[in-house]
């Protein structure tokens, strides 16, 4: 069985291959969060584990005045390709859960794409978006579905070199656990599972085993 990278190594190799992998969960979990960003005309919006920005793309499109944490240089690299200078954005090295960089009520939305299940202290993490959200605020986050990781499963890349899946090291959590994230000041207000469909993995390889199955899942929490 190959070994597990770290985050920061797995990404780091991975982030040269991640735009164009052909990930099925990326291709459902893209358009799904997009569809919650709504108008984000001068708004704050912290996009939490940003990688390539991906999500930062359409946040600005929105609108928002965007600031793109992620642990990773490379990826970091990459997500600086795709904006221009005089675009809205700027970007941080950060690592979770250190405390963040920024002032309490700062941010109206916080994007966390497919990050929480490499984050070990996820209590302390969503303590301190709770403490950078205003009131009425949101919190968007999107994880590769329980199901799939309680069989073992992780974010994972093909190896150029070897052709074998190279998984990064994660943290299963149960659905009812990711329900609870928000603590005491976070209220859950939607929740989304992402499952495959035969169209999609008619145009992507990767997904054909998980036709039918769940594959993600999205809650949104609003702070009160």
């Amino acid at each position: 069985m190959t070994e597990e990278l770290s985050p920061l190594d797995g990404y780091a190799a991975w982030a040269p291959l991640y735009d164009g992998d052909g990930n099925p969960l990326i291709a459902l979990e893209g358009p799904a969060m997009l569809r919650r960003y709504g108008d984000l005309r001068g708004k704050m919006v912290l996009d939490l584990g940003c990688g390539t920005g991906r999500h930062s793309v359409a946040l600005i499109e929105a609108g928002a005045s965007v600031v793109g944490l992620d642990l990773t240089p490379e990826m970091l690299e990459i997500a600086r390709t795709k904006f221009s200078a005089d675009q809205n954005i700027r970007w941080l090295i950060h690592s979770l859960p250190d405390p963040l960089p920024f002032k309490d009520e700062h941010f109206d939305l916080v994007v966390m794409g497919l990050v929480v299940e490499h984050i070990t202290d996820l209590t302390g993490a969503m303590d301190e978006i709770t403490r950078v959200l205003k009131p009425g605020g949101r919190v968007l986050v999107s994880n590769l579905h329980p199901e799939r990781t309680a069989e073992g499963q992780r974010a994972r890349f093909i190896d150029p070199v070897t052709g074998e899946r190279q998984p990064i090291r994660g943290h299963h959590r149960s659905l009812e656990e990711f329900r609870a994230i928000g603590g005491p000041h976070l209220k859950l207000i939607d929740e989304e599972t992402l499952l495959v469909t035969k169209e999609l993995a008619a145009t992507l390889p990767r997904a054909e085993r998980y036709v039918g199955l769940p594959l993600g899942w999205i809650g949104v929490w609003v702070k009160d």
